[in-house]
């Protein structure tokens, strides 16, 4: 019996399209920011036990994420670290540092890109932080008046852009002058042991923070990160606190801080930062960045957690730009 020999054809299986990013931005500022923010941080995701010898799986940009899988990180995905939000802007001048001052945000710009979460109010489909890092997934805190944290964001310094269309690299590398995609720099990931001390951020959040004006008017709050930072500490009778000042003159003359019965405290004087052009040793320097506080009168005032006695008020204003302020707590009288 002669029998039939089939040949066995195995059909292979198609390879999965390959999904490419394509920003349809058309503003170069906003395209440079979402840009920065989405292929320079990602999701903080959970080393599984088959990645312990690979921790760059974890390291892997928002854009990477969105390219290559269908589902999302869930919440049990994500470890529970937590990131100074000023640490991304602090990553995104780094980039742009070599840029044409128009190609970047200002304080207000970047506040309105971190913190609105939807566009109702715009009839323009514009990109936000919060398409990329869900507020459900990305939860902001606050620790005391110091700094806004995010959880799970993870800093990429060496990004895999091949999940970028290659009209968006050319287009990033065209406006910043780049060439490389790697940054040697360190970025603060903040683990906080006590969740007591974090203040958590929601919508309508009507936070204590200090209230700084410039020139009588309100500043934006995001207006020079470390001007204004203050940290107050008390003991059984009295309180302390510090106001980071730096660029402020210490002359008397210029300077002053008073303390109200019910604790609140003011701050005036002179900031000498943030020009748009400084004058060194016979040569004019044209200013292609200003992060600092703006030039002029400010003040800075806020509440210590008790009323004082405004007559038993010290302070001294170091050279580190620091002012230190202690002040007696105004005690309730026991009786017996």
């Amino acid at each position: 019996m002669s029998g039939t020999v089939r040949e066995l054809v195995f059909a292979e299986k198609p390879e999965p399209e390959k999904v490419l990013i394509s920003l349809d931005i058309e503003d170069d500022k906003l395209f440079l920011l979402h840009f920065i923010i989405g292929t320079y941080f990602g999701p903080d995701l959970r080393l599984h036990d088959d990645d312990d010898d690979d921790p760059n799986k974890k390291k892997q940009s928002a854009f990477q994420i969105q390219a290559s899988s269908s589902l999302l990180p869930t919440k049990d995905d994500l470890s529970a670290s937590r990131m100074k939000r000023a640490e991304l802007e602090r990553v995104y001048h780094h980039v742009l540092r070599d840029v044409d001052p128009s190609l970047v945000f200002n304080r207000k710009g970047l506040s309105r890109y971190f913190n609105e979460k939807n566009r109702r109010a715009s009839n323009v489909d514009l990109p936000l932080f919060r398409d990329l890092y869900p507020l459900k997934l990305h939860p902001e805190s606050r620790v005391g008046n110091r700094y806004k944290l995010i959880e799970s964001i993870v800093f990429v310094n060496d990004p895999d852009i091949s999940c970028m269309s290659e009209d968006c690299v050319d287009r990033f590398k065209l406006l910043t002058g780049l060439q490389s995609f790697t940054l040697s720099l360190n970025v603060d990931v903040t683990e906080v042991v006590d969740d007591e001390t974090l203040e958590t951020l929601g919508t309508n959040n009507n936070e204590s923070k200090p209230t700084m004006e410039v020139n009588g008017e309100i500043a934006d709050a995001q207006a020079g990160e470390m001007m204004g930072l203050m940290d107050i500490g008390e003991c059984d009778d009295a309180y302390l606190f510090r106001v980071s000042l730096p660029g402020v003159k210490r002359d008397e003359r210029h300077f002053s801080c008073e303390v109200e019965d019910n604790g609140k405290v003011l701050v005036r004087g002179v900031c000498t930062t943030g020009e748009k052009q400084v004058h060194r040793y016979s040569q004019v320097f044209k200013m292609k960045t200003r992060n600092l506080f703006p030039p002029g009168h400010f003040s800075v005032s806020f509440h210590l957690p008790g009323p004082v006695h405004p007559q038993e008020f010290t302070g001294s204003f170091g050279t580190d730009g620091i002012f230190e302020g202690t002040v007696m707590k105004k005690l309730q009288k026991q009786t017996v």
